[in-house]
């Protein structure tokens, strides 16, 4: 019997990995499909649920986004403060080259002085600023002096690794929509899906037994060996890193031809 399988470990699949599974089966199972096979109501629930989990999921990569953009501007900062301690501090040392350092590296860092505590952008842009003035030929000596030679290139990185993540984060605002978590909704949409697919399964086998409709046989065949590919690639997915394993998919029998016959003793040829 043809039939689509039981996703193994839906529930170990990573955000991800569950949203596009979802994605997949959905641009096969079409509303349209659907209202020919009549199970448009089925079909409707498993999309508006996965359309919210599509809501969720997004904030979520936008909460993601927005925390590591967080943890590179404390990182970028703790940086830029150990540089400007580091000098306040050598404003006192009894070593004149490192004494004489500080004071020309402070003197010059004064408009960057609040950098830290500016707003994202502004932040960037004087950090940037500094970095040029204290990478400069004329301070090398005065940088070396200070033991800054390794921190600078790690503010560097830092800045522009912030930037990158400022500039490319998304666009998608954070905010609750519902109570609803990610993983009460994902939960949701797996049993939606699994009243499609045993609607889809009921369907074939009411038609290879009773119906013997010919269209409705090709449409359902389509689907149901679309969405069992989708599970296999999904499986594999999930068994590459030990999370489940591979689905069963049943073959369909094949008519094995029918044996050749032992002749009829009565029909041997006659010897003359």
């Amino acid at each position: 019997m043809k039939e689509i399988v039981e996703v193994p470990s839906l529930s170990r699949a990573r955000n991800a990995e569950h949203f596009q599974f979802h994605a997949n089966v959905l641009t096969f199972a079409t509303p349209a499909l659907a209202t020919e096979l009549k199970i448009e109501s089925l079909q409707k629930t498993y999309a508006d649920l996965f359309k919210r989990e599509d809501d969720l999921y997004l904030q979520t990569r936008a909460y993601e986004e927005t925390q590591a953009m967080n943890e590179k501007d404390r990182e970028r900062d703790d940086l830029f403060i150990y540089v400007k301690q580091t000098v306040a501090a050598m404003l006192y040392s009894p070593v004149t080259e490192k004494k004489t350092a500080a004071q020309k590296i402070e003197f010059q860092m004064r408009p960057y002085k609040d950098a830290a505590s500016k707003p994202a952008a502004e932040n960037t842009a004087q950090v940037t600023n500094c970095l040029q003035v204290l990478e400069s030929e004329a301070n090398q000596a005065y940088i070396t002096a200070l033991g800054l030679t390794d921190v600078l290139p790690l503010l560097k990185q830092a800045n522009n690794e912030f930037n990158e993540l400022y500039v490319n984060r998304s666009d998608v605002k954070l905010g609750r929509v519902s109570n609803d978590s990610l993983k009460t909704i994902r939960t949701q949409v797996d049993d939606a899906y699994r009243a499609t697919i045993k609607a889809v399964n009921a369907l074939w086998l009411v038609n290879e037994t009773i119906t013997h409709d010919t269209a409705q046989a090709t449409k359902l065949a389509g689907l149901i060996d679309n969405i069992n590919a989708l599970i296999v690639q999904f499986s594999e997915t999930l068994s590459r890193r030990k999370a489940g394993t591979k689905p069963d998919i049943p073959v369909d029998p094949t008519p094995k031809p029918d044996p050749t016959p032992e002749p009829d003793p009565d029909d041997r040829p006659v010897i003359e």
